[in-house]
């Protein structure tokens, strides 16, 4: 699958051998296919099953080779293709399928289409880079978006010929040639024109710039538009055995075989409840309001919240529950109680149906039998010797009171903050320079640009560092509440990182001849820098520096200086959020 395109026949028919597996059908006898295959081929937060279209995931692994190809040029076997095939051509210009060539490379050209969509320039000194007929800012050449026809004497400009020296982008040159949120995607792109390193290629579906053939897959699938992603990620990532997360998935599609979804797929005579010959047999009966179940949840729910629990429709029954991950029950978070015993009942409830084995179980053995299992697994799942297969213990948290605090005697303190408006979306950074008794020392407000919260941060970080080293400062404690913008610094980054450039001209920066400690520190001790970022969406683009704080922050330094806290749950081994993370 890595080097031929399967015949649609072959791979039909082993979707065909999934969706049997996964339903259990055995010796040519169909069973209920309880989802549709195109649900079943969703990824998981989108509310499928994760499973994969041999198709698609042949077209995956076909553009895998084609990146191999393009990336891994000293590798022998690329030599010999580009050689053979490539007839001189670069980068994606090299799938141009010749006449004559072989099974193997018109396969790897049926991936072409994809990889172009997910292949996108990384900006480094952009000297390479086509400003006009490159896709660098968006999937397509900005030729195309252009809304005035672009002279002849500018169609082959590059990159590096829009920006200055310093790294800043020359917007005059593009008003009235590119729409408005074309050119906030541009000024949030770094560009070191000063670099040795070229531009290269990164694949754009991914956050890291790598290609993954589970990135490749998931955009050959339509757009996900479904507004429970967190309902589902809730459903995958409980505590509870893999059987029971199927179960409590097939709950939330409204997809379990009950008599009324039986009735309507015309496989029963009767919608009824067999446990009491009344109502009819849905999901909400089945789990919740036959009599058995009733007597089963009037045991486990507090008084208190029986109302809500049993007014609740479906959904909000289902959801409600999943989400109260505060409340315990019988030493068991309640979401993992809760699904654990649905699918209990369900299954007794298959017992007696179809096996007439807990037909004579009263309610209160099963009301036993249902909280002892619950224990039982639980404990189970919780073993330390089973920690190492993939599962962690859940971290414990304590109440801390969070507050600014001032910097060593001789140190200058520089708080930082960047702030999405809709990550990715108009996105700014804020800063503030204080010495040890809180006296405001200088600041800056940037507006980006379009841009994540990630790469707001990082460009808090720059123009921070610029500020402070230009005011002469040369002891500096940084305090970031971004833990991944701190990380991402830390680290050794790949050169295809979309941050890249930025990410290496911090380290640059921090390298210079001075003292740095970098600090993690929460948002109730970062309010200045937090108020500053979020402030810096209403300047145009670039960089302000505030010689004094603007009149709306006044009573948040005050606070700062009287040491005024707020309470905050933390991890507890991160109680001490101000060890140093890096130190230049």
């Amino acid at each position: 699958m890595h080097t031929e395109l399967l015949p649609k026949g072959v791979c039909a028919s082993i979707d065909r051998i999934n969706r049997a597996f996964v339903w259990g059908e055995e010796d040519g006898k169909s069973k209920l296919h309880l989802v549709g295959w195109e649900k079943m081929i969703l990824p998981k937060d989108q509310g499928g099953a994760g499973l994969r279209s041999v198709r698609n995931a042949n077209l995956a692994m076909l553009a895998k080779s084609g990146w191999r190809l393009l990336k891994e040029k000293d590798a022998l076997w690329t030599q010999v293709v580009r050689d053979k095939y490539g007839r001189g051509k670069e980068n994606l210009d090299l799938f141009r399928s010749p006449q004559g060539s072989s099974f193997t490379w018109r396969s790897l050209n049926k991936a072409s289409p994809l990889l172009m969509r997910g292949c996108a320039w990384n900006i480094k000194n952009g000297k390479t880079t086509k400003f006009w007929h490159d896709s660098w800012i968006v999937q397509e050449p900005l030729l195309n978006l252009a809304e005035e026809e672009i002279p002849d004497s500018r169609r082959d400009e590059v990159v590096a010929d829009l920006t200055s020296d310093d790294g800043r982008w020359c917007m005059e040159r593009l008003e009235g040639l590119l729409p408005p949120e074309i050119q906030m995607k541009i000024t949030s792109v770094a560009v070191d024109k000063l670099s040795n390193d070229e531009d290269t290629l990164f694949w754009a579906f991914s956050s890291n710039g790598r290609f993954t053939t589970k990135t490749a897959y998931e955009s050959l699938l339509p757009e996900g538009n479904d507004p429970d992603t967190k309902f589902w990620k809730i459903i995958w990532s409980l505590p509870v055995p893999e059987r029971v997360r199927c179960f409590v998935w097939l709950v939330g599609l409204g997809r379990i075989a009950t008599n009324a979804l039986r009735y309507s797929r015309k496989v029963s005579d009767s919608t009824d409840c067999e446990r009491c010959n009344g109502q009819a047999e849905s999901i909400l009966h089945i789990l919740r309001d036959c009599p058995p179940a009733m007597y089963f949840w009037v045991r486990q729910v507090p008084s208190a919240r029986q109302h809500a629990f049993f007014s609740a429709s479906t959904a909000d029954w289902l959801r409600g529950n999943l989400a109260a991950g505060e409340i315990e029950h019988v030493g068991i978070q309640w979401p993992a109680f809760f699904s654990i015993a649905i699918w209990l009942l369900w299954k007794n409830r298959n017992d007696m149906c179809f096996k007439g084995i807990s037909a004579t179980l009263t309610p209160p053995s099963l009301t036993h039998s249902i909280v002892a299992k619950a224990k039982l697994w639980s404990e189970a799942w919780r073993a330390p010797s089973l920690l190492p297969f993939g599962r962690r213990a859940a971290a414990a948290r304590i109440t801390a009171n969070i507050a600014w605090s001032p910097p060593p005697e001789g140190w200058v303190k520089l708080n930082i903050d960047g702030a999405s408006n809709g990550n990715p979306g108009p996105a700014g950074a804020g800063g503030v320079l204080r010495n040890e008794v809180g006296f405001w020392l200088g600041g800056f407000v940037a507006m980006v640009g379009e841009a994540s919260a990630a790469l707001a941060e990082l460009w808090a970080f720059h123009h921070g560092l610029d500020v402070a080293w230009n005011l002469g400062y040369r002891q500096l404690v940084v305090e970031s509440d971004s833990q991944l913008a701190i990380q991402l610094i830390e680290e050794r980054h790949d050169p295809v990182h979309p941050y890249a450039t930025l990410l290496a001209a911090i380290r640059r920066k921090l390298s210079r001849d001075w003292l740095v400690r970098v600090v993690h520190v929460y948002r109730e001790g970062n309010r200045v820098a937090d108020w500053l970022s979020k402030h810096s969406l209403v300047y145009p683009y670039g960089v302000q520096e505030l010689a004094h704080p603007p009149p709306g922050l006044t009573t948040i330094l005050q606070d700062d200086i009287q040491g005024v806290s707020f309470e905050r749950r933390i991890v507890s081994r991160h109680c001490n959020s101000l060890s140093p993370l890096t130190s230049v």
